[in-house]
């Protein structure tokens, strides 16, 4: 960690170092004029010398000395005794007369007219101030060499340098978010906003700004309606899964993501890099990515340097720290802990989890406010029994705080460089990110560095050249990558280490000797044997050129390359352990002498050329028109081995395992798509607009005579705003859209070869030839289909509108999307066939959803500071139903017509049992042996039979017999549908202010509803329910569990297993959950120093900030031990914990 440190503080200084000041090299010692040095100073620097003819005779001989020399030198020469001195700003070096006072005065207005009400101030005096009169005129006094700064919301700032006396300045102030100076991102160009015909969301880089996360997905969750994002790990690095709009297929897929033209993770980009992010959303804005956009598409644009300009420098370091946004107050009482792994093991199987004896509870009772072991009572003692002398347990262990620390500190440097001269420009930006990960003992952690070399060339004025390189590495490192194992049968009574050192696992105090520590995994843990690394490493370099054949005909041609290599070697080995003193056992069942490696190699080749074409006639007509050829080609090769028994533990190499190679597998795949594509657009007077696209596919995913299809899309607009009658309130309603678009996408979302049958020669017989080794056969796939693309038409109505000079925005959308011929299993094959049935384009699904999204800002002075401040906020919803399956019997767990997507199928209950004779009345009148075997069979005299307590199913078909029937919909017994699995109502709003250099920021998100029905194996949720022997059960857990004394408790009356294989594991409403939450995402607070305080440390900005993520959230799940969003992406949460945030930054411009 240290050696990252020094290399990032080194690039740190060595950038900041190159920004103190251009500098200008005298080839030899000569005598020259003023004027050939300040024309040498240009030419070097590509700075701007402003002056008059008072303050410089350029006539003027100096001599000056061969080498290199700063700008304040050379001037201090030629202005020595002049009285005059230069400021820089920008690319400007004026000559100015020091501490002279002057008044300056002039007209404040923008394009069409004075500005009334704007601030004019001095940059590094803000207490100077006045205020433009309603004629847009203003006077000030201020001395040369001071910057004058114009402000007025609605506008941009516009910063002058003042040199010798001037009057009548005329300064323009420019749109800042007017919507007609707005461009977005599209398919191969650039389009106004105010033009758009599809409905298109734009990100702006600063919604990014500062947010502690180390993927930008992590950052764009909930800021774009209908962009559904889920985090399916908390791990470091971890990737996003996007969604736009609902689910297109139930085959799954996710949207298109380009990075400045090329397929990218969106976790291996650095955010800092991010101009603008583009969300196309219907058929109509993604058509002309055809196959590639059946799901939609997501646009990165990365910043570029700027031509002209002098290199512009930024740092920023920030560091954090983090803590579980779940409660992690579990029972760490031996006493209690095993008393609960008693009784519902007991409930189960008649005997109880542990051997403790009424000695043992005794003992353990004694202990059980120790938090630390008392030197009166050890909590690990050696007795004899059975014969033998056995370690007995008999602690208070924070398994939970021992295993994990979930301070997970972070470390995370940024800097770039941007500029450029004449004819070349350049943006270069590096990022190194490192986290800590959350196990404490078997540490992991993981690492990443991103860089990026954007450059422009004018070869000529008609010719442009550009590059885009970027490279990217991570590596997580890892010794314990399993999520449940320590979750398993560490109870607080017992400890990982003996007193003598070893480790613990199997232990006589568990009634099964299947039954022992996180099967082994602390004792892994503190070995240190067993590691792994999962190593990312890709590059990608891009190059386009542009050629302007005329000023309205353009021809651009790029390619682009990216190498993808993972690696993720695994070294396994077997576990010592003590099970009785003095005694050393090997664990060689789960935990095997092996070594393991996986390796994948991707190359992405990706060609375009197309033509571009714009112009207008007469300020009415504006026509656009794009048409192009694209061609990609991808190789995928992996090669994953195993070998067991290895020579040494002390070195991981195959060279050196003598044993079996239990596993070696890999191969080649390749596919191409080839495609044709165009846009066309025309506007009248910006007041009617109409846009078509389409795209000729090609895929070599299909068989020959269905590789190709035709997705063409249409899309208009009417912008009410620009007719004449709506002249009238222009200053109410200065923008109003109304949007409608059709048109139709290609899913080629299968296999590579899903076309071929093939053979497998990987079969193995149930029996011998020899005696020994089992025979080998080969047989035939499953019959494939002659299926052809999924079709995927999209109907979207929206409107866009702006109030009070966009002030106010509003936008709104509803979509009607059906996805058609989706590859499902079609007709059922008899079983004398003896395969599979092959899929075929079967099922139909129509997706309907809305959305809306409306932004407020403004502003206002006080005193002579500005108060600007924003509110926003975003709502959208959408479902789908199967509107055509082959399903003729109506099998509820097969798609039906009618279908909701994610249906929940269960039981309705009717509470809890009361009493003992209640239950057995019920059981009396209803036949309730399919559903209460478990009970029924139970031999435990506590569990045995339908008890009080238990959960009353209900028979709501009326039959007498409670069951699921046929499974059919004429025929589903006494299920219902209890809910649905699909997120609803997802939202987002946010609020900022900035005054006087503070800013303040804070954005929730959430969804409304989603039904969740707890896995099976989610100890989270169920605790000993699932597992008897669950390790960490909230210390409050019981209280919620019902007994003789709490019978208005939330679960049922306490029987082991009961949510992994019995009752519970069947879906009812009364432990269907809903997922609704809300979340206090992001709050950023910052502080930016006013440059007159920096200029002296040559500092043209510092900021330092705080950002904090996951904050806070409420949630209308019943249980504080469970993320929401840790439910949503796993059923049975065995995964990454996650976390909220909190960082410290600093941000430096130079």
């Amino acid at each position: 960690m240290k050696k990252h440190l020094i290399l990032v503080t080194a690039l740190f200084f060595s950038v900041y170092a190159f920004a103190q000041g251009q500098k200008v090299n005298f080839p030899s010692a000569a005598t020259m004029t003023v004027e050939e040095v300040v024309s040498l100073v240009e030419q070097q620097t590509g700075m701007s010398v402003a002056y008059n003819e008072n303050s410089l005779d350029l006539g003027r001989k100096i001599s000056v000395q061969a080498g290199v020399r700063t700008l304040n030198e050379v001037f201090a020469q030629i202005l020595d005794g002049t009285g005059y001195a230069i400021k820089v700003q920008g690319k400007i070096v004026a000559i100015i007369r020091e501490g002279r006072e002057n008044t300056y005065s002039g007209v404040v207005r923008d394009d069409i007219a004075p500005v009334p009400g704007a601030v004019v101030m001095l940059k590094e005096n803000r207490s100077v101030a006045q205020i433009t009169d309603l004629d847009g005129k203003f006077s000030i006094k201020a001395k040369e060499g001071e910057v004058l700064i114009v402000t007025m919301m609605g506008y941009k700032d516009a910063e002058i340098l003042l040199g010798q006396k001037m009057d009548n300045l005329d300064i323009i102030l420019h749109s800042d978010v007017e919507l007609l100076t707005e461009s977005v991102v599209v398919g191969y160009g650039v389009q106004k906003k105010v033009n758009l015909t599809g409905a298109v969301a734009a990100v702006d880089s600063k919604q990014l700004q500062d947010r502690p996360v180390s993927s930008v997905g992590q950052a764009l969750q909930g800021v774009v309606p209908n962009l559904n994002i889920t985090n399916p790990s908390g791990r470091p690095g971890a990737s996003s899964n996007f969604n736009i709009r609902g689910n297109t297929s139930p085959n799954g897929g996710s949207p298109l993501i380009l990075v400045d033209g090329v397929e990218t993770d969106l976790s291996r980009i650095n955010s800092n890099d991010i101009a603008s992010i583009s969300v196309l959303k219907d058929a109509s804005s993604a058509a002309i990515y055809g196959a590639r956009g059946a799901f939609g598409v997501i646009l990165v644009t990365t910043k570029n340097g700027d031509f002209d300009k002098a290199p512009t420098v930024t740092a920023d370091a920030r560091f954090s720290v983090s803590a579980p946004t779940t409660s992690t107050d579990y029972e760490t009482r031996g006493y209690y802990h095993a008393k609960i792994a008693d009784l519902f093991m007991e409930t189960y199987s008649g005997v109880p989890y542990t051997n403790y004896t009424s000695y043992d509870y005794q003992r353990l009772w004694e202990r059980r406010n120790d938090v630390t072991e008392h030197p009166d009572r050890p909590w690990v003692v050696t007795e004899m029994r059975n014969g033998r002398l056995e370690y007995v347990y008999l602690a208070n262990f924070d398994w939970y705080n021992y295993l994990f620390d979930e301070t997970r500190p972070t470390q995370d440097y940024n800097v770039s460089v941007r500029g450029g001269s004449k004819n070349i420009s350049y943006m270069v930006s590096g990022r190194y990110y490192h986290q800590d990960g959350i196990f404490r003992i078997g540490p992991d952690d993981y690492d990443s560095f991103n860089t990026r070399a954007k450059v422009d060339v004018k070869i000529c004025p008609w010719l442009k050249l550009s590059s885009n390189t970027r490279f990217f590495h991570s590596k997580y490192h890892y010794a314990g990558n399993e999520y449940r194992r320590p979750t398993l049968h560490a109870l607080a009574s017992f400890v990982p280490v003996n007193p003598d050192g070893t480790y613990v696992s199997h232990t006589t105090l568990t009634q099964s000797a299947s039954h022992y520590i996180m099967d082994g995994y602390s004792a892994m843990l503190h070995k240190g044997v067993q590691y792994g690394t999962q190593k990312v490493t890709e590059l990608t370099t891009s190059w386009m050129l542009t050629a302007d054949i005329t000023k309205q005909l353009k021809f651009n041609v790029d390619f682009s390359y990216k190498f993808g290599y993972f690696r993720s070697p695994y070294r396994d080995a077997t576990v010592q352990y003590s099970q009785y003193p003095g005694e050393v056992a090997t664990e060689a069942t789960l935990y095997v002498d092996q070594y393991a490696d996986t390796v994948n190699e991707r190359n992405d080749y990706v060609a375009n050329a197309y033509l571009s074409y714009a112009n207008t006639w007469k300020d009415a007509h504006d026509f656009t028109g794009t048409v192009g050829v694209n061609y990609e080609a991808r190789t995928y090769n992996d090669l994953s081995v195993r070998r067991q028994d290895m020579l040494t533990e002390e070195l991981s190499d195959f060279n050196l395992a003598y044993g079996n190679v239990d596993r070696l597998t890999g191969g080649i795949n390749e596919y191409a798509l080839a495609g044709l594509f165009y846009r066309f657009t025309y506007a009248w007077k910006s007041r009617y607009l109409i846009e078509t696209n389409g795209r000729l596919d090609g895929s070599s995913r299909f068989p020959k005579g269905n590789q190709w299809g035709f997705f063409p899309s249409v899309s208009a607009a009417w912008r009410l705003s620009e007719e004449p009658w709506m002249a009238n309130v222009k200053d109410v309603m200065n923008n109003a859209k109304l949007r409608v678009s059709y048109g139709s996408l290609g899913n080629q979302n299968i296999g590579y070869y899903d076309y071929y049958q093939t053979v497998d020669t990987n079969g193995l017989l149930s029996y011998t030839f020899d005696g020994s080794t089992k025979g080998q056969y080969a047989y035939v796939t499953d019959p494939v289909s002659t299926g052809t693309w999924e079709t995927v038409t999209t109907f979207d109505v929206g409107a866009d509108l702006g109030f009070l000079k966009d002030k106010l925005t509003f936008s709104a959308d509803f979509y009607i999307r059906n996805t058609k011929g989706i590859l499902a299993v079609g007709k059922q094959l008899p079983s004398i066939y003896g395969a599979g049935e092959p899929k075929v384009n079967a099922n139909d699904i129509r997706t309907t959803g809305w959305e809306i999204q409306f932004e407020w800002r403004d502003g206002f002075n006080i005193g002579s500071e500005r108060f600007d401040y924003s509110i926003g906020a975003s709502l959208a919803d959408y479902t789908a139903v199967y509107t055509k399956a082959d399903n003729p019997d109506g099998i509820i767990w097969s798609p039906y017509v009618g279908m909701r997507l994610g249906e929940i199928w269960g039981y309705r209950t009717g509470g809890l049992f009361a009493s003992d004779e209640e239950a057995a009345k019920y059981v009396s009148e209803i036949d309730c042996s399919k559903i209460y075997t478990e009970y029924m069979n139970c031999t435990s005299e506590y569990g045995k039979g339908v008890r009080a307590g238990d959960l009353k199913i209900l028979d709501i078909d009326g039959n007498g017999v409670l069951d699921w029937g046929s499974d059919t919909i004429n025929d589903h017994g006494d299920t219902e549908i209890l809910g649905n699995s699909q997120p609803r109502f997802s939202y987002g709003f946010n609020a900022g202010f900035n005054f006087f250099g503070f800013d303040f920021s804070m954005f929730f998100q959430g969804i409304g509803h989603m039904d969740w029905y707890p896995g099976n194996d989610n100890q989270r949720f169920w605790g000993p329910y699932s597992r008897p022997y669950s390790s960490f059960i909230g210390r409050d857990f019981m209280a919620d569990v019902w007994s003789e004394t709490n019978r208005d408790a939330y679960f049922p009356r306490p029987r082991g297993y009961s949510a992994n294989w019995g009752m519970l594991n069947g879906k009812n409403d009364r432990y269907l959950q809903n997922l609704a939450y809300l979340r206090l995402k992001n709050l950023s607070i910052g502080y930016t120093f006013p440059e007159k305080w920096m200029s002296k440390a040559k500092i043209s900005k510092m900021r330092v900030y705080f950002s904090g993520e996951n904050l806070w959230y409420w949630s209308a799940l019943h249980s504080k031990y469970l993320d929401p969003e840790m439910a949503i992406a796993n059923t049975q949460s065995n995964t990454y914990s996650f976390c909220k945030t909190f960082a410290f930054g600093l941000s430096l411009e130079f």
